[in-house]
């Protein structure tokens, strides 16, 4: 069994449990930076793989879509065995998976080969939340779950900056086949280090109760969890967040230029401009997550901070340069919410559960994604650039009202058991 979460009264500043903290949180950082990449491996390849296939962007699409779609399932299924079989395990085996499609796929001789490929991979990576916050919630101090989920998130930004800067360089440079063999390479490196991290990550199941469910008792945990109003409350957040922030990246610049009267590439700094304030209140968030109890407060109070600036960034800024420092710190605001979320999220999981909990909720991330642009797009199709904007900042706002549903619900089952 892996070992229980460190208790509180342990000193969380000893040297020993200080390092060991640490080695867990760049060990899943970095694991998450890698799925990150993996993502978007083959973007920055497209006109390779056009040149040598003679295949439309459609098509191309089509394989990323398969991808997300396969990831999305499996993430809402695959905390069941995180929970089941423990993190570490269920992370390899993931990473595995998804390192040896992209492998598999530098050797593919056909394009068709690409989207069963893609499926394979997608479920690799479905792996990813469920697992790495299991093990962040049960081998972390307590005292420092904030900055570890805030090093989670940050991993995951970096590998998206990374991934087009990296696999354009190898692929143009030594071919897309080399570029991906390469990428599967390291991947089957880091899954190979994690399957042997046991002493670190944990050898098994968090509990013994649960490494013994069998597929009744497996269905009938799942079955309260999809009745649980603040489970489904949680999933909601996650969706409009991932709405509002693939609003952004899709729409934002399209939206601007349009606005302010500016050229496409110049207004995309807004989105650049949005995401690097991201990362900056990821970091920070961590720090916050951990100085207080009231995280439904400090994701409230980010989140509509952001809606604000957003509406000032696209409709009151007189300049581009305005709109531009008003994105920064939207991104910003947005970012230091991202801990207290992911403990708003561990305080909701069932004992014995956080891996199937954290598989659930975020598979919100993945319908997010596929609403937004069927709901933004349609304003800038309309004519209605500064819609687009609003239309975010009012997701935003909304999601405040989610949260207060999710705290008030999330009360309403810890007092059961005191009256009991």
């Amino acid at each position: 069994m892996e070992a229980p979460t460190p208790s509180a009264a342990a000193r969380p500043d000893s040297p020993e449990i200080r390092r060991r903290d640490y080695a867990i949180i760049g060990t899943i950082g970095l694991a998450h930076s890698t799925s990150h990449i993996f993502q978007f491996c083959l973007p920055p390849m497209f006109p390779l793989l056009q040149a040598e296939f003679g295949i439309s962007y459609t098509a191309l699409g089509s394989v990323l879509a398969a991808f997300y779609f396969a990831s999305g399932i499996g993430q809402t299924f695959i905390g069941v065995g995180v929970d089941r079989w423990g993190g570490r395990r269920v992370l390899a085996a993931g990473m595995a998976a998804l390192a040896g499609a992209i492998l598999a796929l530098a050797f593919a001789p056909a394009f068709w080969m690409f989207l069963p490929l893609a499926v394979i991979a997608g479920f690799g990576n479905s792996v990813f939340h469920p697992a790495d916050f299991a093990l962040l919630a049960a081998r972390v101090h307590p005292n420092r779950t904030g900055r570890a989920f805030s090093i989670h998130a940050f991993g995951g930004t970096i590998g998206y900056v990374l991934s087009p800067v990296l696999l354009s360089l190898l692929g143009y440079a030594l071919g897309w086949r080399i570029a991906l063999i390469i990428a599967g390479l390291y991947g089957l490196t880091q899954a190979t280090f994690i399957f042997l991290a046991s002493d670190l990550l944990g050898k098994g199941a968090a509990s013994a109760a649960t490494a013994k469910e069998g597929p009744r008792e497996i269905a009938a945990g799942f079955a309260r969890m999809l009745v649980m109003p603040a489970m489904l409350a949680a999933l909601v957040y996650l969706t409009m967040t991932a709405m509002a922030g693939a609003g952004v990246q899709a729409f934002a610049a399209a939206s601007l230029s349009a606005i302010h009267s500016i050229d496409f590439r110049t207004a995309t700094n807004a989105v650049t401009a949005y995401l690097a304030g991201n990362a900056i209140g990821i970091l920070a968030g961590g720090f916050v997550a951990d100085a207080t109890q009231r995280h439904e407060r400090v994701a409230a109070a980010g989140l509509f901070s952001a809606a604000l600036l957003l509406v000032a960034g696209g409709a009151l800024a007189p300049t581009f340069l305005a709109a531009l420092v008003l994105f920064a710190l939207a991104g910003t605001s947005v970012g230091v919410t991202s801990a207290a979320r992911d403990i708003i999220i561990k305080k909701l999981a069932p004992r014995g559960a956080t891996g199937r909990t954290f598989g659930l909720v975020y598979s919100g991330l993945d319908i997010g994604s596929m609403l937004a642009p069927l709901t933004f797009g349609w304003f800038l199709d309309h004519g209605m650039p500064h819609g687009t904007i609003y239309g975010i900042a009012l997701v935003l706002a909304l999601t405040v009202l989610v949260i207060r549903f999710i705290n008030g619900f999330a009360r309403a089952n810890a007092a059961v058991p005191a009256r009991a």
